[in-house]
């Protein structure tokens, strides 16, 4: 069954949904530094349960039954790339894909897209339904990454990882009646609490916000480590504090390095469970990035239904957060005769991360540029997506690429061995487009037209993974700036060397993007 997305709809894509890579595991092959045999039970992810006890999907929570005391914390949950997680038919195209090369794959996949079905061993594969085959699982596994996989979260065990980092399922399960958070004096009549400084940081996300190929140990995944090794880091500011929060805040955390309970800002409080007391700060739990196809698709509705409460949310906030997150400056010079050349500064202003991250090899940030004279001459284009709704060759794009172990191209990230070129924008920082075009005698000025646009995969790999005509990938305009320069400040006399002429431009976030 094809996916109905009209050419032409402002969504993004799928950017935490595809959050773990498949590599070639060896379930013997002993850790740096150890000569002890892997004593993994789920291979090769590197969950592990609490005592290394058998558990069953009994143990887990409906997140509907959560819903009914902690409503504003499912209402942001449901219809998130968490709850979507498993069910993600691009993920699961995939997953399918990796299964037929590589059985052994399944659990690395699975690990962060369905911890419940890896750990109770109950993933089923179906090769016979779909293009290339569907996984299935209990119902409670198929809810993804719900309430109850976090929260029974009771640590980690990074240092028996392969690299002796967080990533690869780099966590541990505790399943039952104790659910472990980040207030001290929290209690229910339904359940008992725990507190848990892990889940006020980083380190947390990292669990499965990090992934390194199984076999090689490539790192194909760096959110984590991205943030880690940025500013944020350095000013305290945790993933919580810009994904567990409404667009607006995020922006502001971001802009000023301070976290949302030193803004003192109105509007952060509420309750934050039935029957408890009025808290300070109450944390949104959909987790929302960038991704806004996978939310709009899969956000059907009814509204008398009280377990569709809040799907529609995640795919507003998901355009907001990407149409608020960049810049653009433009400059033009030229060196005294036609040829000219246009840069278009890209700053990666709100991100605590580089931009794009995830699956930078499948991701696609990139400039469309446009330059005409005061005649309507055409003097360059960039960047605009062709008939099959593909980008040009001379399009600059900022992602990776990636090559397999005969040196090819491959966007299938359990064949990657190595980057051979990454141009991400790290947080805070900026990368240039660099543009030329020939500037006619009798022009009096020119119209340089700059927009960044943003979604997660290709057409030619929709293609791949659900077939041909099954969905148009859509894509979302970012920022854009129009400059009117005219020529004669680009040509200034009784100077020497190449002149530039720049302007301050107005931003606009676009209204309606696509192609």
């Amino acid at each position: 069954m094809a996916l109905q997305i009209p050419r032409g709809t402002a969504t993004a894509a799928l950017v935490l949904a595809l959050t773990a890579p498949w590599g070639i595991a060896s379930a013997d092959q002993p850790k740096p530094g150890k000569e002890a045999d892997d004593e993994r039970r789920f291979p090769p992810s590197y969950i592990t349960t609490e005592g290394h006890r058998d558990v069953s999907p009994e143990e887990w929570t409906d997140p509907r039954i959560c819903g009914q005391c902690h409503t504003y914390q499912y209402e942001g949950w449901n219809g998130s790339m968490h709850s979507n997680s498993f069910k993600d038919p691009v993920f699961q195209a995939l997953w399918a894909l990796a299964e037929k090369d590589d059985p052994d794959l399944r659990n690395h996949c699975g690990g962060c897209h369905t911890p419940i079905g890896v750990s109770t061993n109950s993933i089923e594969f179906h090769p016979e339904r779909g293009l290339h085959g569907t996984f299935s699982a209990p119902p409670v596994a198929e809810m993804g990454v719900s309430c109850d996989v976090c929260h029974t979260i009771s640590g980690n065990n990074l240092m028996d990882t392969a690299v002796l980092e967080h990533g690869n399922s780099s966590y541990v399960l505790d399943p039952g009646n104790v659910k472990r958070a980040t207030l001290a004096d929290a209690s229910s009549t339904y359940h008992e609490t725990a507190y848990s400084d892990h889940h006020a940081q980083s380190d947390f996300c990292g669990n499965c916000h990090n992934i390194f190929h199984p076999g090689n140990n490539f790192p194909i995944e760096r959110t984590y480590d991205e943030w880690k090794y940025s500013i944020y880091a350095q000013n305290d500011i945790q993933c919580q504090d810009c994904h567990m929060m409404p667009v607006e805040v995020a922006n502001r955390v971001a802009d000023t390095l301070t976290r949302p309970e030193d803004l003192d800002l109105e509007g952060l409080d509420g309750f934050v469970g039935l029957g408890g007391p009025w808290r300070k700060l109450r944390h949104k739990h959909g987790f929302v990035g960038g991704n806004a196809v996978l939310t709009s698709v899969m956000g059907a509705k009814d509204s008398d239904r009280p377990e569709d409460l809040g799907r529609d949310g995640n795919y507003e906030e998901a355009v907001k957060r990407l149409q608020s997150v960049a810049s653009l400056k433009v400059s033009v010079s030229n060196s005294n005769g036609p040829l000219h050349r246009v840069k278009v500064r890209v700053t990666n202003e709100r991100a605590g991360h580089h931009l794009p991250t995830s699956l930078t090899e499948v991701r696609e940030v990139w400039l469309e540029v446009v330059v005409t004279d005061d005649q309507g001459r055409e003097l360059m284009r960039s960047g605009t997506l062709d008939a099959d709704n593909e980008l040009p060759p001379d399009t600059v794009v900022f992602n990776a690429h990636a090559v397999d172990e005969n040196g090819e191209h491959t966007a299938l990230p359990w064949k990657i061995t190595r980057f051979t070129d990454v141009n991400t924008i790290p947080p805070k920082g900026y990368k240039y487009g660099k543009y030329y075009f020939n500037l006619p005698d009798d022009a009096k000025e020119i119209r340089v037209s700059a927009k960044l646009h943003y979604r997660s995969f290709s057409q030619h790999l929709a293609d791949l993974l659900l077939g041909e005509d099954a969905i148009t990938v859509p894509s979302v305009e970012m920022v854009s700036v129009e400059e009117i320069i005219p020529v004669e400040s680009l040509h200034m006399a009784g100077v020497d060397g190449p002149q530039t002429a720049a302007r301050t431009a107005v931003q606009t976030a676009a209204d309606t993007a696509g192609h």
